[in-house]
């Protein structure tokens, strides 16, 4: 691969912490709590700092950019060079176009932040990639400690004001937090697998074990798929991992050798423990729940596919983001009956690609749709490239999760869900890459 850019290999401290703020408090915001009805509140510790709509993670990052990442930055967007290029000047292109399309939208303002956004994540895929490039591993420990802070954060809140419905508890929060700790499950395989750390093995095990729990009482469909896959990587790591390079290979059995009795152990400990017992009857109660009462919601998104697909016949450019709303009401789905209720000017299709097809029409949709291919690209080829036939089955496993969240939630394009992990595991490729190229 030809490469346009030189990275320097060494990070100042300043750096170096600048970069892991970032990434920390990107996990913990996604992961605390949401209020489940009104007048609730969280203590200040259990609440997202940001300026406005601006959260204190990409504030952090607009600093970087300042002080460490304009030069690098430009020549990113000017001669390419970095793996997830593509994927970032496409996301830019999807911001300025459905950005341009909401200046018409009933609320422009609020929709020109939602571009700024965009483009912020843009940047950010390249400078996560910059940071694994310079730090290897740091960048996905840092992230995963924010998932794992957040989600310590929103079990605390969780149970000082419990949220009960049917006589049962429930996560504060159900398809940001929930998908984020089941997202986690499988970013703490992957720490695991990558560090030769036992203290961070440990601490990856452990946070899987929260996320488990937080993720089982979230009440998330979605995140009970997305940590079912998380626990499939566990277990290939653990059982059915089979390394090409001798080197790998001895580092798995030494790997095997000291987890596996422990984990058999305490394994057996837990499910003996009327806690745990208690714990998996409580998450059993809400599955069974979910499963009697989600056909409503089925429906509710099979009308918004329906309802989205007469927006782009009646507006093949686009509505703008805050146009959804007026747009939605006026389908023949919707006064049918079969859609759900729009009551806010801030109504969504409840999905990523269906979100910028409605904003940015035919256009939108299309580009919304190419920049997540091209993710899924960069994920599979730095997961390939560092991991082998491991990566391969950990990219089938959380590529298949970030489908599900694109097509049930908004957010997997401008926030750190999927923007995050594509980049470092793009970092890990494009080093291993280099490395190769130098040997030979």
């Amino acid at each position: 691969m030809r490469v346009a850019i030189n990275i320097p290999k060494s990070v100042g401290a300043f750096e170096r912490v600048l970069a892991a703020c970032v990434l920390f408090y990107g996990g913990v915001a996604f992961c605390l709590p949401v209020a489940g009805w009104e007048g609730v509140t969280f203590p200040w510790w259990a609440t997202k700092f940001a300026i406005g709509n601006v959260l204190l993670h990409e504030l952090l990052f607009l600093v970087w950019v300042v002080l460490f990442g304009t030069p690098f930055l430009l020549r990113v967007l000017l001669n390419g060079g970095i793996p997830t290029r593509q994927a970032g000047l496409w996301l830019i292109a999807l911001a300025i176009w459905c950005g341009l399309v909401s200046l018409v939208s009933p609320l422009p303002l609020q929709d020109l932040g939602r571009t700024f956004r965009l483009l912020l994540y843009a940047l950010l895929l390249f400078a996560v990639v910059r940071w694994t490039r310079q730090m290897g591993n740091f960048p996905l420990g840092a992230l995963v400690l924010g998932f794992f802070t957040g989600t310590i954060i929103n079990l605390i809140a969780s149970f000082l004001n419990p949220f009960i419905v049917n006589e049962v508890m429930r996560l504060s929060g159900q398809n940001t937090p929930g998908v984020a700790m089941g997202i986690a499950i499988h970013l703490s395989a992957w720490l695991f697998y990558r560090t030769r750390y036992r203290t961070v093995q440990t601490f990856a095990i452990f946070a899987t074990v929260i996320f488990a729990f937080g993720c089982g009482i979230s009440y998330s469909r979605i995140g009970w798929f997305c940590g079912v896959l998380g626990f499939f990587a566990w277990v290939y790591i653990l059982l059915a991992a089979r390394p090409q390079e001798p080197e790998e290979k001895q580092r798995l059995k030494g790997i095997r050798r000291v987890w596996i009795p422990l984990l058999v152990v305490g394994l057996g400990a837990s499910i003996a423990s009327p806690r745990v017992q208690e714990g998996l009857q409580w998450v059993e109660i809400l599955v069974e729940q979910k499963t009697s009462t989600e056909g409503g919601g089925d429906a509710g998104r099979e009308a918004y596919v329906q309802g989205v697909a007469e927006i782009l016949l009646k507006y093949p450019l686009g509505v703008g983001y805050s146009g959804f709303f007026d747009a939605m009401r006026a389908t023949t789905v919707y006064s049918s009956g079969r859609a759900n209720e729009e009551d806010s000017v801030e109504a969504n299709p409840h999905a990523t690609f269906l979100w910028y097809a409605s904003a940015g029409g035919i256009p939108g949709g299309f580009m919304g749709i190419a920049v997540f291919v091209m993710l899924l690209k960069s994920l599979r080829f730095g997961l390939r490239s560092a991991m082998g036939r491991t990566g391969s089955v950990f990219f089938a496993l959380a590529g298949l999760s970030f489908l599900l969240i694109g097509l049930t939630v908004t957010y997997l394009l401008n926030s750190v869900i999927l923007i995050v992990p594509a980049a470092i595991a793009a970092g890990w490729g494009w080093t291993r890459r280099l490395a190769w190229a130098q040997k030979t």
